[in-house]
């Protein structure tokens, strides 16, 4: 993107991605802050998704350094658990939360943040 890395939010990312290893399981308010009590939304689990995926990519270019194979695993942990907990497959769709019949647009963005290709099944029935 053109943007010059620095010391400063390398660190700040690796911060960042210890704290989501430690949270990405627990409920929260949703991108949407819907009201009532915290839920599983799949855009949150989703986005942790990308933070792990991205994080491991900086890593295999070499720019930064950090524990590869526990971030592999925590990437498809999360992976795993969205794709189980937060599809619904008798509709063939992603909810807006774990358990949920509700749909949620922000799930439109599977595909291009890499979570699932465009011609999956789950991401066509969504």
């Amino acid at each position: 993107a053109g943007l010059t890395r620095n010391d400063y939010a390398m660190g700040l990312q690796l911060k960042l991605i210890e704290y989501l290893e430690k949270h990405w399981e627990e409920p929260d308010e949703g991108i949407w802050e819907v009201r009532g009590p915290r839920r599983h939304f799949v855009h949150s689990k989703v986005m942790a998704w990308v933070a792990v995926d991205r994080t491991i990519k900086l890593v295999e270019s070499g720019d930064v350094e950090g524990p590869l194979e526990r971030w592999y695993e925590l990437r498809d942990d999360i992976h795993r658990d969205v794709c189980e907990r937060g599809y619904d497959k008798e509709r063939n769709t992603f909810t807006q939360s774990y358990g949920s019949k509700e749909l949620d647009a922000s799930l439109l963005l599977i595909p291009q943040m890499g979570f699932l290709p465009p011609d999956d099944k789950r991401v066509i029935g969504t």
